[in-house]
């Protein structure tokens, strides 16, 4: 996480000099995404000390994409029709199957930790969508924000007992840039999404992710379990073009 945090900073700070700088009331919105992005992280490195990906990563996902829609629905003037609506519980109740299907004892700290990585993943993604929208430009509010990013967790990783990162070696820095490009190209392109769509529609379609990883879990990686999540990831498919014809 710290060396991905690393990429950002270098790939980010040219790039702000091209962009007006932010005026204040958008500030407001990057440093809160900040924190909690840093909570965010720091949280999905417990998640996974306790609990198998598996298991944390769909709760997290299926139950943020649940909560932003709600959500939307309630508090925010974003149009999500009632057949928009249905897609993305049919994604959320994939997601969940998924992890479902890996659950041979509940793992009650994990199930805790997922759920408020969801909660913190809820959080960032409106705040990140109301931000960009009300920013009178978007390269200014897409390019402070990934360039801050990952500064909280960068500093942790610099003050841990550990010192991991003065232990890299030549493998842990290919994968950690491939880590820190692949994050930014990623939610980057979220973020600018939810400019023209509703929040919570971008939220479940880049749920597409949890198929594209079961498809190579089984075809390429062959994992045993992988087949289990088949039927699962077909549902959040379904769920994900029914989305994509209200769009």
């Amino acid at each position: 996480m710290g060396l991905t945090s690393v990429i950002e900073i270098v790939f980010f700070t040219p790039l702000i000099f091209f962009v007006p700088f932010p005026p204040l009331e958008i500030w407001y919105f990057i440093i809160a995404t900040v924190i909690l992005h840093g909570l965010y992280r720091m949280n999905v490195l417990y998640s996974y000390k306790y609990g198998d990906l598996s298991f944390v990563y769909p709760i997290a996902r299926g139950g943020s994409s649940l909560m932003i829609a709600l959500i939307s629905i309630l508090y925010l003037s974003d149009n999500i029709s009632l057949l928009g609506f249905v897609g993305i519980l049919i994604v959320c109740f994939g997601l969940f199957l998924i992890s479902y299907s890996k659950i041979h004892q509940f793992n009650r700290i994990a199930f805790i930790l997922a759920t408020s990585t969801a909660v913190l993943i809820t959080a960032y993604t409106l705040i990140d969508g109301i931000g960009i929208r009300k920013s009178e430009n978007a390269y200014s509010y897409l390019f402070w924000m990934l360039l801050l990013n990952g500064i909280p967790v960068l500093l942790i990783a610099l003050l841990s007992k550990s010192k991991a990162l003065i232990k890299i070696d030549r493998s842990l820095l290919a994968w950690g840039t491939l880590a820190g490009c692949l994050a930014i190209l990623s939610y980057g392109i979220v973020v600018w999404s939810m400019q023209h769509l509703e929040i919570a529609y971008v939220s479940s379609i880049r749920e597409t992710s949890i198929v594209i990883a079961t498809l190579l879990g089984f075809f390429i990686l062959q994992e045993k379990e992988a087949k289990n999540r088949i039927v699962p990831a077909a549902l959040v498919m379904v769920g994900i073009s029914i989305v994509y014809f209200q769009l």
